[in-house]
């Protein structure tokens, strides 16, 4: 009976890892998530790289083969199928032990869902290895041999419900037609704005007194992101774009842009001279203006903003609107849409979560009914 309880342990973590997988990896296709929430840990993990093997395919989807496989061949008769799923059950909770230390030690942010398929790869490797212990004959026992539940009906649609429940939640959730480079800036429950800059362009500077009214006028219902798209034709728009990122490491990032979307010096000497003017710590600024890190933040929104598609500048998206050119009047329009218009209605991911352990509460319950019955198999 102990090793029959392990075995059931070890599946419904199997099947809690397959389900939280696959929400992962609709996520890494959506232009804004399904499950996680825009800047959050999730976000933060899959923007680092290292939520992917090679720089090329999602770790999800080896997690998502991975969880399946293990499931199909913990319900195969045979001492081989046994051996093999054993063997896959305790390198998943050894991958999920380092996946768990990575995120702890290496990146320091957590990914809420990954922590989720962590443990449940730990708890199914730790129920495997439990059943070792109980049972002497567990080698001589396949893990479908060892349950007597109807293998056949329960557990296959089980591992089919795990994959088609989050990816039927992917379908009532919203996503936007938007490239994902701008929708992974938004806020949900804000109108969200994503201007791309560039401080020298003189129709970036002709559209900014339009863009600060209407920023005032929808004050903190607007989500307001910036992103530098300094043009190599505007040898002062790089200096411009540094000063901005370190007002903006000094939390004065707005009241820099606009002065420096006024100024008529962004030589490295000018802005400096704004910063002293903004009251910015002139050793930070400098140290700032120096470092690595700020001209690889401007190379990375550089590269979002291509990968976004740039047709010219000023370039300002207004929710799923893109306003190309300095017309105040086609800006004004798309704001007063996206304050008017109904908002996206995202359900709370918790509805689906609770749905999952419902139903992962009822295959169990169903597992032990069945050690009741004989078995038919």
């Amino acid at each position: 009976m102990a090793n029959r309880l392990s075995l059931l342990i070890f599946r419904l973590a199997v099947l809690v890892a397959l389900c939280v997988s696959t929400a992962l990896l609709i996520d890494y296709f959506r232009p804004l998530p399904a499950f996680c929430d825009v800047g959050s840990g999730c976000d933060q993990i899959r923007a680092s790289g290292r939520g992917k093997l090679f720089g090329r395919i999602p770790i999800p989807i080896i997690g998502v083969v991975a969880f399946a496989l293990t499931m199909t061949l913990s319900l195969v008769p045979g001492k081989r199928a046994a051996r093999v799923t054993r063997v896959l059950g305790v390198l998943g909770g050894a991958a999920g032990l380092v996946f768990l230390w990575i995120q702890a030690i290496e990146l320091k942010v957590f990914c809420k869902l990954c922590v989720a398929v962590d443990s449940a790869a730990i708890v199914a490797a730790l129920a495997m290895l439990a059943s070792l212990f109980v049972s002497r004959n567990l080698a001589k026992t396949s893990p479908a041999e060892a349950s007597s539940v109807p293998a056949g009906r329960l557990w296959p649609v089980a591992t089919l419900a795990a994959m088609l429940i989050p990816a039927g939640w992917s379908f009532l959730q919203p996503s936007p037609p938007v490239p994902r480079e701008v929708a992974s800036l938004w806020v949900p429950d804000k109108i969200n704005v994503i201007e791309f800059v560039d401080f020298q362009c003189e129709f970036c500077r002709q559209l900014q007194p339009t863009i600060v009214d209407l920023l005032e006028e929808h004050g903190s219902r607007i989500n307001f992101v910036r992103l530098n798209m300094p043009l190599a034709s505007h040898p002062q728009a790089r200096s411009a774009a540094r000063a901005y990122c370190c007002a903006d490491e000094q939390k004065k990032g707005s009241v820099m842009a606009e002065a420096l979307l006024k100024s008529d010096d962004l030589t490295p000497q000018g802005c400096e001279k704004l910063a002293a003017e903004l009251g910015l710590s002139i050793a930070e600024y400098r140290e700032c203006v120096k470092s690595a890190a700020t001209d690889a933040r401007i190379d990375d929104e550089i590269a979002r903003v291509k990968r976004a598609g740039l047709a010219g500048l000023p370039t300002v998206w207004v929710e799923d609107e893109v306003i190309v050119g300095r017309d105040p009047a086609h800006l004004r329009d798309a704001f007063t849409r996206a304050a008017n218009e109904k908002p996206r209605t995202r359900l709370p991911t918790s509805l689906m979560w609770a749905a999952f352990t419902i139903a992962l509460g009822i295959v169990g319950a169903l597992a032990l009914r069945g050690r009741r019955e004989p078995d038919a198999m």
